[in-house]
């Protein structure tokens, strides 16, 4: 998922914001994303897809196939943040990737 970053109007490269949106097998749906000081032990925070806002738009998909939970999507999404080496980017894309 990508929305943009602030009050920008686009959403491009470094000038958005990504995050993962797991869809559990109740139909619930979770938003796994990461940023600077977003939580108190971990900077990879979820947060409920209900109050995510339009702004946001599928960039991929993947289906898992029932083998991960959202606390294996919050590990590989990795408890710090760095601005250049380990950012929304990254983490949504080790997310994807896992």
């Amino acid at each position: 998922m990508r929305r943009p970053k602030g009050s920008s109007s686009s959403a491009v490269g470094p000038f958005s914001h990504t995050g993962v949106r797991v869809t559990l097998a109740d139909g619930t749906q979770w938003l796994v994303h990461k940023g600077q000081n977003y939580g108190i032990s971990s900077d990879t925070v979820v947060t409920s897809a209900r109050h995510m806002s339009s702004a946001w738009e599928v960039i991929e998909t993947k289906n898992f196939g029932g083998t991960k939970t959202v606390g294996d999507f919050v590990a590989t999404g990795g408890s710090n943040y760095d601005l250049l080496f380990d950012n929304c980017h990254w983490a949504s894309r080790r997310m994807m990737n896992q």
